[in-house]
């Protein structure tokens, strides 16, 4: 009996220890009963039991009292533990934001604030937000908006400052790195990727993009574009990664079928409407032709590899379609090529001013080092361009494209198309860039001159980064659409001509008039 009470004065001890409150949003939070089921609560001579996940009760400030608790569990009492609550201190807010690295890239970023205080709702307390010292709009529904596009690259200083009704205040200071361009591609050398970052690996499977990220130097994938990913997460222009492949000569000059995989290396002729299926491969090799006569076809469902050095010509059609994949290396081709339903497209280091190249569909389409009077890109769902020239460069349907240190007399971005150029230069006598149909344009350190330097219209987008703008009329807005410009100069006799449009601007130069027209906005940030 003596060793019982002794156990029961033991337990009674280690309940009363571990019991405790707190306050949260004018809610008294008992905590430590959490093994029991319930719990009988007397204040002031009243009780009530209630299930130990409902242990939040309303509460209001000043008012102290001693509570008698009494944990229940499989319908037998313990001891009961009185807990005085002291309802009178105020203390300042608990504020959290999340933000998920320190290296941010440009775009929107939406950070959560988690707050919580003893007294008030999260809703009720009062903010007071500063970048880089300079006060700015506060968070709403518990997120933050940033827009780090109008901030410098480098680190940032932001501020928060929290009070609640009791004037109680918090002060606290995060900081983050703005990297606003790309990481240098990975190195392609002897089968491996050469490069310590982590890798962003893209491959077509199934009828969809897929992507995952490695630090492995070799891949399990027979071919696959490989990006470098940033401390940011931004994304370097691809190299092309592909496994050496050594396939039975086709010996034949005339080609009337090809129904396995094979090498073509010297001169070699398209009769009648030639298929390379689907899983089958055929390299032309370096120094060797493929000549596409008149009237006649060659149909890539599979892959077709074009070495260095290898010529396609002919006035007949070089078609790839459907699971069909193009890759070209310093190659020639001087024929009609369509791409319409492709996987996979790279090419690289070649002029293709003396052929027809139309892309009409494809998922993954990279272009390195290429030279075009006139590309047409339709529908392509990921693309990039690095280091080329074109006379005049048209996306359509493009849902993801990036280019990177370019040239081109014109540029049209339409029908929802997402670009975004760095380092780029569109020189023309006529209007240098459109925009239009729901479509987003991003330039980032690059240079735009023309009658019209950029045209606007339609609900969509032109986002301006560290990018002057020399024209007659510098920008043309209409159709409800919005200009964002951030350290840039917009020049011309005609900076802006706006009409019914949005135009938000920071730290940016306007040289020259601005006519507006209907209903326009125009904030400095």
């Amino acid at each position: 009996m003596r060793n019982l009470t002794l156990f029961l004065l033991f337990t009674s001890c280690l309940v009363l220890a571990a019991v405790s409150y707190q306050f949260k949003n004018s809610q008294l939070l008992i905590v430590g009963l959490e093994t029991y089921d319930e719990v009988e609560l007397e204040i002031d001579g009243k009780k009530v039991i209630l299930p130990v996940s409902q242990l939040n009760i309303p509460w209001r400030k000043n008012y102290n009292t001693t509570l008698v608790l009494t944990p229940i569990k499989n319908g037998v009492r313990a001891s009961p533990v009185r807990l005085y609550i002291d309802a009178s201190k105020d203390r300042a807010p608990k504020v959290r934001l999340k933000v998920p690295s320190y290296y941010v890239p440009l775009g929107k970023l939406t950070l959560e604030v988690f707050a919580e205080d003893d007294w008030d709702d999260p809703g009720s307390l009062r903010y007071s937000v500063y970048l880089d010292g300079v006060r700015i709009d506060p968070p709403k529904g518990g997120k933050l908006l940033l827009d780090t596009f109008f901030m410098h690259s480098g680190e940032r200083r932001l501020r928060i400052v929290c009070r609640d009704s009791g004037s109680n205040v918090v002060d606290q200071t995060y900081r983050f790195f703005v990297v606003p361009t790309p990481p240098r591609p990975p190195q392609f050398s002897q089968g491996r990727i050469v490069s310590d970052r982590t890798h962003r690996v893209y491959i077509v499977q199934d009828g969809s993009i897929e992507t995952y990220e490695t630090k492995s130097s070799n891949l399990e994938e027979q071919l696959a574009f490989v990006c470098d990913l940033d401390a940011a997460s931004n994304e370097s222009i691809p190299v092309l990664y592909y496994k050496e492949m050594e396939f039975l000569q086709h010996q034949n000059p005339i080609l009337m079928n090809l129904n396995d995989s094979c090498s073509l290396s010297s001169e070699h002729t398209v009769f009648g409407r030639v298929v390379v299926p689907p899983e089958q491969t055929v390299i032309l090799k370096a120094g060797s032709t493929l000549r596409i006569n008149s009237g006649c076809e060659l149909i890539v469902r599979g892959t077709l590899l074009l070495e260095r050095g290898a010529k396609v010509t002919g006035s007949g059609n070089l078609l790839v379609v459907e699971s069909g994949k193009l890759i070209a290396t310093g190659a020639t081709i001087e024929t009609n090529v369509s791409v319409d339903g492709a996987t996979t497209l790279w090419i690289s280091h070649m002029d293709l001013s003396r052929s027809k190249f139309q892309i009409n569909r494809s998922f993954l389409t990279a272009l390195k080092n290429v030279k075009a009077s006139q590309m047409i890109i339709d529908n392509v769902r990921k693309l990039w361009i690095d280091s080329s020239d074109f006379g005049i460069l048209e996306l359509l349907n493009c849902g993801d494209a990036i280019i990177i240190d370019s040239k081109m007399s014109q540029l049209k971005v339409s029908r929802g198309s997402r670009v975004r150029i760095y380092s780029s230069s569109i020189y023309s006598t006529r209007t240098a860039v459109s925009v239009s149909d729901l479509s987003v344009l991003e330039t980032i350190d690059s240079w735009i001159s023309g009658k019209i330097g950029v045209n606007v219209e339609n609900f969509s987008k032109l986002r301006v980064r560290s990018t002057q703008i020399n024209a007659d009329t510098a920008v043309v807005a209409s159709g409800y659409s919005v200009i964002d410009s951030f350290a840039s100069v917009l020049a011309g006799t005609k900076a802006l001509q706006l009409r019914d449009a949005k135009f938000t601007f920071s730290k940016t130069q306007i040289l020259g008039g601005t006519e507006k027209f209907g209903l326009v906005e125009v904030n400095e940030k």
